[in-house]
């Protein structure tokens, strides 16, 4: 079995209910704490969002996950201060593609995009205690776990805590992959 193709491509307003059914996942409704968004406020996040890290005026960045040529997940970047350098980072991918590696692959490239930004020094992410795929995947790509917020989300109806990682600049670079494919 070969190793398959993952690219990051532009999210764009027909990729909106490949959304939606990537967020209606059991895993991700079960770990990943989400606002219950309508379809006009998701479509409102992809008009709004950039896929150009070059743009001086972009506070948040999203692409959708391709693998072998079909969207199967997003990865997104907001709240980018360019005064502080900083900025928190999400993902989330299709039930069907989870520990398939296609995850690491996809916050690899996004990385890679990002830390191309001058000035950028930091990038943040935050998972639910529960959710031990997703922070096996922050400490595989060098992030730290600064902090536990005590019950500071709720997913499904419950109280849980949640996660800080945190990755600076020089730990990126020390750390990063010489190609990604």
């Amino acid at each position: 079995m070969g190793t398959l193709e993952v690219r990051l491509v532009p999210a764009l307003p027909e990729h909106l209910d490949d959304w939606i059914a990537i967020r209606a996942g059991a895993t991700a409704r079960r770990l990943v704490s989400m606002e219950e968004d309508s379809r006009e406020a998701l479509l409102k996040r992809l008009r709004e969002a950039s896929s150009d890290v070059t743009d001086p005026r972009a506070k948040s960045f999203r692409w959708m996950v391709e693998a072998d040529g079909r969207v199967v997940g997003t990865v997104s970047a907001r709240e980018f201060s360019r005064v502080q350098g900083r900025l928190e980072v999400g993902y989330m991918l299709a039930e069907e593609c989870l520990g398939r590696g296609i995850g690491t692959r996809a916050v690899t490239l996004m990385l890679e995009r990002l830390f191309s930004i001058p000035g950028l020094h930091r990038i943040w992410l935050t998972t639910t205690a529960e959710n031990l795929p997703s922070q096996a995947l922050a400490r595989k790509l060098g992030f730290v776990l600064e902090g536990v917020l005590r019950e500071h989300t709720v997913v499904q109806g419950r109280r849980i805590d949640q996660q800080l990682w945190g990755l600076l600049r020089p730990e990126w670079e020390a750390r990063r992959p010489l190609k990604v494919q």
